[in-house]
Formats: structure tokens, sequence, C-alpha cells
């Protein structure tokens, strides 16, 4: 019965760690916590039960963070902690999709929402969000696209670029 608490509080420490694991993205305050209270059942059963029962808590510890380790391991959530990739800096199919984007470059349309400076436009029938170069322009002004990034499109009136022209 001594050693009721210590394993009660490993079994909640290993269990917050696996709530870290299986629901909590990332590492946050929860698997820190599990973490923690384990360090305070071996650091209690030292107390209490001197020499020898803390050695039989940090062995037991032991084999239970390997069966927890082991059934992380073969239910795949190991997975999310090793890249299993290698990141090359290209992104798949970027080419194709700035290809894709390109086509819409010195197309015009009309502002859907009013642009100050961000908004959408309905160009060649599809909405996009677009940005200007930090003028305001009203809802249902013809724009035309005059730059791309990675992220959106940038738009001036079109008749302002006709004119400038």
């Amino acid at each position: 019965m001594e050693f009721f608490l210590p394993i009660a509080l490993i079994l909640v420490g290993l269990g917050l760690i696996a709530v870290e694991v299986y629901l909590v993205p990332g590492f946050n305050v929860v698997g820190i916590f599990g973490f923690i209270v384990i360090l305070f059942a071996i650091g209690y059963t030292f107390t209490e039960s001197g020499l020898l029962g803390g050695i039989y808590v940090i062995v037991g510890t032991a084999i239970a963070g390997g069966g927890l380790f082991y059934w992380m391991w073969t239910s795949g959530a190991w997975d999310r902690f090793v890249l299993g990739t290698t990141i090359t800096g290209e992104r798949p199919g970027e080419d194709r999709e700035t290809e894709r984007r390109a086509k819409y470059l010195g197309k015009t349309g009309v502002a859907v929402t009013p642009l100050r400076p961000t908004g959408v436009a309905r160009i060649d029938g599809e909405r996009i969000e677009v940005a200007t170069e930090g003028d305001f322009i009203a809802a249902g002004s013809n724009v035309r696209v005059v730059a791309m990034d990675r992220r959106r499109f940038f738009v001036r009136l079109a008749n302002l670029e006709e004119s400038a022209s």
C-alpha cells in the first residue's frame, strides 16, 4: 500500500504525456506537467520508502515509459515526431501553380469588395484575393492585375492603368 500513491502519480504522469502526444499538438504544458508529476512521484518514493523503494519505482517507471514508447511506436503516433521526407526547398507542384496563377497577369476584372488595400475581385469569372499597392479602390471598380507573389495578386484601377500607358 505504500507504493499506491507513487504508482498512481506515475500513471497520471504517463497519461498526461500520452494526452500530449495524441491530443495536444506540440510540446506544451500538459507534457511538461506529466514529466514533473513523474519526477515528484520518484522523489516522494525516495523520501518515504528509502533507497530500495526509490529504485523499484525508477525501474517500474522505466518499464512503464518503455511500454508507452512501444505503444506510441506501433500505433503510428511516433510518425508525428519524425520527419519522413527530405526538405528540398521546392514545393511539389509549385511550377504548375505558378503557371496557373500567371494567367491572371494583365487581366481585368471587377472589385467585389472594397480594396483597402486587400479584398476580393472577380477576374475571368473567379473570385480571387487581391491587394492594391496602398490605394483604396471602391467595390464595383474595374481593376487590372499588375503583379503577383506567392500569396496574392496586386491590382490597380483599370482606368488609371490605361491612361498611364
